[in-house]
């Protein structure tokens, strides 16, 4: 398990990130790739970056400007670049580092390599670079039409001559400053041979495009290669983003090489309450339930008491969320009024690991978290709270509702199934559960499931192979009662006696729907039992990270809120505060353009 805390909270002039104090004079900045990549790698890169720090190194990772948790409401090229060279300047000036190490992962090799050739860094790490932006260009659209399907597996709805990744929206300005990007002839060839690398000491892994080593090493540096095994799942596998032991500690020895020692001692790091804000939120880091991290973000003004939403991670996600759209969602909410708190799941984002080592997927003790979280909302002042959150999110979002009474509504995104026992009979997460075969009687009425089984995307032979495993399995072992867990429509009917609301939105097909007609019916007979309507929406995915979907979950948040402060009292004051947990707030703002 790793240790929390290694690295801390900084907002440098508007970029979130992370800082760690070393003990030499060499300092490392993590330059992420961006959108769909970066998620994918980011806590395999937080642990590059505590393996740094452990190394002795002072090293800041950050979000960009327009991504993750950092101010700004879209990437662009000059304002990432911008944010390296402040990264640099901070660690120089604030930190009093006396060497500069900048490594960067896929397009953030690129950009780190473009300001590493201005001068003033000392080592540099390429992981998988892309040597040209037209390259990249090519390569994320081909990434769009893998990633951006809708659940029957036509491609999802796009504005024509629009580039998106999943979610990730390169604007036109975006494109055209990247697609004339070309790392060998941005070499700064009016200096001499000696001084146009962009760094003495240069470590390559994976590709190496245009064959950037010998054009680098002819222009002066030491330049080392090697591989970069399992690239492919360090960028697109959230819940495995692997890389062998043996590369990350080449890394940390090419980084770590030599290090000078500490000659200044930087001075002490003022702290402030707000570590982020923008013209209607404010925002603030939040470390709680022994080893969880969040970001609050709250209106800048709103009457003690006011509704919250807490948002619970899809899957393994980062907390700032499929592209970007939950930081997007509570800041558009703080703008209505309404606060929030992204979390992370222990196993997730930027929170502990879990005891198990494992991920937080359809596991019911996760809801100690959220526990947790609804405490450290209800403890900053919140009122009635409503969880929301996507697939996984949204299964210990049902859980969560119906286990606390503290929670007053939930809004779930395509949850994948209400009980996972009800679902698939105890076969756990991560092996190879198949339904009930009463879910694919049901499933059968619907046409579009035979599309999809004529297209050849419903594997049918295993699923019939499993469940006939499943019957001879049943036979073969004494008779056992059935599990005692009580039937959604029960649960259903005792959270509308409590007067808690649960709103359920899917996209048009997808997989979740079959568990809403087992247990609820149709959507139509459904919305009747739950009192809210089930919205199915045509041309969303599954991630529902397509604009009009993410506007009308903001829509259903927006009235939520509305309907929840309407039933409770405006006088009343949070009855039910726990200040079991002794929260910790803290941010700094740092190195200020």
């Amino acid at each position: 398990m790793r240790v929390f805390k290694v690295m801390e909270p900084v907002n440098i002039g508007g970029a979130f990130g992370w800082l760690g104090a070393g003990r030499t004079g060499r300092a490392v900045v993590l330059c992420g790739t961006w959108g769909h990549e970066q998620h994918a790698a980011h806590r395999w890169w937080r642990d590059l970056g505590e393996g740094l720090a452990a190394a002795g190194c002072t090293v800041l990772r950050f979000d960009y400007p327009g991504e993750g948790d950092s101010e700004g409401g879209s990437v662009a090229l000059d304002t990432a670049l911008d944010a390296i060279r402040r990264a640099v300047r901070f660690m120089r000036e604030e930190a009093r580092a006396e060497e500069i190490v900048l490594v960067g992962l896929r397009f953030g090799g690129t950009l780190a390599a473009l300001v590493a050739g201005e001068g003033g860094i000392d080592r540099l790490v390429l992981l998988a670079p892309f040597a040209r932006g037209r390259a990249y260009l090519r390569e994320m659209a081909v990434q769009a039409r893998v990633i951006d399907i809708l659940p029957d597996g036509s491609p999802l709805p796009k504005p024509e001559g629009v580039l998106s990744v999943a979610g990730f929206r390169f604007d036109p300005a975006l494109t055209e400053a990247v697609a004339p990007l070309d790392l060998p002839l941005d070499l700064p060839l009016d200096l001499p041979r000696a001084d146009r690398a962009p760094a003495p000491r240069i470590l390559l892994l994976g590709p190496d495009p245009a064959d950037l080593s010998a054009v680098y090493a002819a222009a002066g540096a030491s330049v080392q290669t090697g591989p970069l095994p399992d690239l492919a799942s360090l960028v697109s596998d959230a819940e495995h983003p692997r890389l062998d032991a043996a590369t990350r500690e080449r890394i940390v020895a090419f980084v770590g090489e030599g290090a000078p020692s500490r000659s200044v001692r930087p001075p002490p790091l003022a702290a402030v309450q707000a570590a982020l804000a923008g013209p209607d939120w404010i925002e603030e880091p939040a470390s709680f339930g022994g080893g969880l991290f969040g970001i609050g973000c709250r209106p800048r003004s709103a009457p003690p008491g006011s509704p919250a939403v807490l948002f619970v991670n899809m899957g393994v996600n980062v907390h700032s969320g499929y592209g970007r759209q939950t930081t997007n969602l509570a800041r558009a909410l703080a703008r209505n009024g309404v606060g929030s708190l992204r979390m992370d799941l222990r196993g997730a984002g930027d929170s502990l690991d879990r005891p198990d080592g494992g991920l937080p997927l359809y596991r019911h003790d996760a809801l100690a978290d959220i526990r947790a979280a609804v405490d450290e909302l209800i403890r900053s002042g919140a009122g009635p709270i409503i969880v929301t959150g996507t697939c996984n999110g949204a299964y210990l979002g049902f859980h969560a509702l119906c286990e606390d009474p503290r929670i007053a509504a939930a809004i779930l995104v395509n949850p994948y199934c209400f009980d996972w026992e009800l679902t698939h009979g105890g076969v756990p997460y991560g092996g190879t559960p198949v339904r009930h075969a009463a879910a694919y009687a049901a499933l059968l009425r619907d046409g579009a499931v035979w599309r999809r089984i004529f297209a050849g995307r419903t594997p049918v032979r295993a699923i019939l192979a499993a469940l006939a495993r499943r019957g001879l399995a049943r036979l073969r072992r004494p008779a056992q009662p059935p599990p005692q867990v009580p039937p959604i429509a029960a649960r259903v009917a005792a959270l509308r006696r409590r007067g808690a609301k649960l709103v359920l939105l899917y996209s048009a097909g997808d997989l979740g729907l079959i568990d809403l007609r087992l247990h609820l019916g149709p959507p139509d007979r459904a919305s009747d039992i739950l009192g809210e309507r089930v919205h199915v929406v045509a041309g969303a995915d599954h991630s529902f990270s397509a604009p009009p979907a993410q506007a009308l979950l903001l829509r259903e948040l927006d009235r939520m809120a509305t309907a929840c402060a309407a039933d409770r009292p405006a006088t009343a004051a949070n009855d039910i505060a726990s200040d079991s947990l002794d929260a910790i707030r803290y941010g700094r703002t740092l190195g200020a353009a």
